[in-house]
C-alpha cells in the first residue's frame, strides 16, 4: 500500500527519486517482487500463487457459510432378539477390553504428561534459539566498522553470516585515497547480500575483478570517474549477475564504450542503460548483439557526433544535447522497436527528421532544436505529447501547422534531462 500512493497513474510511474534513490529502488523491487514481471510469460508465473490463494479463500468461505447437514429420524428400528449365547460372549468381551483399558490407560496418561511437557519445552527452545540468532546478527560487533560505516547506506543481519552484510555499498576513491579500489577491494563483504555498487570520484578507475562475485547485484553506478580499464576480466554477465538491471554513468571521462559492458553474453534482466555527461563520441556497431535485450538507452549531454544508427529494440532512447546535427532518413530502418515510449532529442542543431518512419512515439522531445519543418509521421505518430520549446519550427515566421500535442511554450513534461541528475547530485559530494 505505501508503494501504490507514491505510484503516479498517469505517467504509469514512480517518482524519480524512489526509482533513482540508493536505498528506495532496490527496497522498491525486492519488498514488491512478486507483483513485478519482466514479460507476460513471467506475469503469468507470477500469478500462479495469487490466483492459488484467492480460490482457497473462496473454498474457506463455502465451507463457513454451508448449513450443517440435517440428521433425519429412522422410523423403523432394527428387531433385537435376545440369545443366551450372544451374552455370554459379550460378557467375555467387556472383561478382557476392561483389563486391556487398564494398560491403555496407563499408556495414554504417560503420553499426555511427556506431550505436555515437551511440546512447551519445544517451543520455548526453538524460541530461544531464534531469538539467539536475532539478536546475535542485530548487535553483532562487525570486524570491519569503520568501514563499514564509511561504505554501507544500507546494513543487512542475516543469521549466521561469516562476513560484513551490507546491501548498498559506496566507494569513495577521493575518501579513500587512491585514484582506483584495489582488485579485492571488498573481500569483507557477503557476497550474496549486495544488492547495488557505486563508485565515484576515482581519477584512475579499473574496473576490479571482485565484482564478478555478487550474484545479487541489482546495478552499478560510477560517478565522476576517468576510464582506465573495464576490460573482460571483469565483465558482467548472464551467469555471473543474474539479477543485475542497470548501469549508469554519470560524470564519465571515457572516449568509448568499455569492454567489459560489450559481451553478447550480458545479463538477461540488464535492460537499462544510461549515460550522462560523458566525452563518448560515438557507439561501436556492436550494440546491436551486445545490447540486444536493453530497452531504455540515455545518452545525454554528451559528444556523440554522428545519430546513433544501429539501435536494438527500445521502448526509450534519449540522445539530449550531442554534437550531431543530422538523422538521415534510414536513421531508424534498422530499430525494431514499434513503440517508444520516450524518444528525446532536444538540444541538438538537427535541422530536418526522416521523411518516414514505422514507430509511434508516446512523448517525442525536440526542444532547442532548428526544425523550421515537421515531417508527416509527427503528427500522426505521436500521440501523448510533443515538446517544441525554442525550436525554430514555434516561430511565427515559420508558418507550419502543429499537431494537438505540440507544446512551443511549456516546458517537456518529462523534465530537460531524462536522467534525474539534479535529483542524483547532492548524494555524490566528494565528502559523501
Amino acid at each position: 500500500m505505501p508503494y501504490m500512493l507514491h505510484f503516479d497513474f498517469e505517467t504509469l510511474d514512480f517518482p524519480d527519486e524512489m526509482l533513482y534513490g540508493d536505498t528506495s529502488f532496490p527496497n522498491l523491487v525486492l519488498e514488491n517482487r512478486a507483483f513485478f514481471f519482466m514479460s507476460w510469460d513471467n506475469a503469468g508465473i507470477r500469478g500462479v500463487p495469487h490466483v492459488s490463494l484467492f480460490f482457497s479463500l473462496l473454498a474457506i468461505g463455502s465451507m463457513l457459510n454451508s448449513e450443517p447437514p440435517k440428521l433425519t429420524e429412522s422410523h423403523s428400528r432394527p428387531k433385537i432378539r435376545s440369545s443366551k449365547k450372544k451374552s455370554i460372549v459379550v460378557v467375555n468381551a467387556i472383561e478382557v477390553l476392561t483389563q486391556a483399558s487398564d494398560g491403555i490407560y496407563w499408556v495414554a496418561k504417560l503420553s499426555q504428561q511427556v506431550y505436555q511437557t515437551m511440546v512447551p519445552l519445544f517451543f520455548l527452545a526453538t524460541g530461544g534459539i531464534v531469538l539467539a540468532l536475532h539478536l546475535t546478527a542485530q548487535h553483532k560487533i562487525v570486524q570491519d566498522n569503520e568501514v563499514m560505516s564509511r561504505m554501507c547506506l544500507q546494513r543487512m543481519h542475516p543469521w549466521l553470516a561469516p562476513n560484513s552484510s551490507c546491501a548498498v555499498v559506496q566507494y569513495n576513491c577521493y575518501q579513500e585515497g587512491v585514484v582506483s579500489p584495489p582488485r579485492d577491494v571488498f573481500r569483507w563483504l557477503e557476497r550474496e547480500v549486495v544488492r547495488k555498487i557505486t563508485f565515484m570520484h576515482c581519477s584512475e578507475f579499473q574496473m576490479p575483478p571482485i565484482i564478478l562475485e555478487f550474484p545479487s547485484l541489482m546495478g552499478i553506478e560510477l560517478w565522476n570517474v576517468t576510464f582506465a580499464r573495464w576490460g573482460e576480466e571483469a565483465a558482467v554477465s548472464a551467469r555471473l549477475h543474474p539479477n543485475l538491471l542497470f548501469l549508469f554513468f554519470s560524470f564519465v571521462n571515457m572516449t568509448e564504450i568499455p569492454d567489459g559492458i560489450l559481451s553478447p553474453e550480458l545479463p538477461e534482466l540488464l535492460t537499462d542503460l544510461k549515460f550522462a555527461h560523458t566525452n563518448v563520441t560515438s557507439l561501436p556497431e556492436a550494440i546491436v548483439k551486445s545490447w540486444k535485450r536493453i530497452e531504455v538507452l540515455y545518452v545525454e549531454h554528451s559528444n556523440l557526433e554522428a545519430f546513433v544508427m544501429q539501435l536494438p529494440a527500445l521502448s526509450e532512447l534519449s540522445l539530449i544535447d550531442n554534437k550531431f546535427n543530422v538523422i538521415p532518413d534510414e536513421a531508424f530502418s534498422t530499430a525494431v522497436s514499434t513503440n517508444y515510449y520516450n524518444l528525446a532529442l532536444s538540444h541538438n542543431a538537427i535541422s530536418h527528421l526522416p521523411s518516414k518512419v514505422n514507430f509511434c512515439v508516446f512523448n517525442l522531445a525536440l526542444e532547442f532544436t532548428q526544425l523550421a519543418q515537421l515531417p508527416g509521421w509527427v503528427k500522426e505518430n505521436v500521440s501523448v505529447s510533443l515538446s517544441l520549446r525554442h525550436s525554430s519550427v514555434c516561430e511565427p515566421s515559420a508558418n507550419v501547422q502543429l499537431p494537438a500535442v505540440a507544446h512551443c511554450g511549456e516546458n517537456d513534461p518529462l523534465g530537460e534531462e531524462r536522467f534525474p541528475t539534479k535529483i542524483v547530485e547532492p548524494f555524490r559530494a566528494l565528502n559523501a
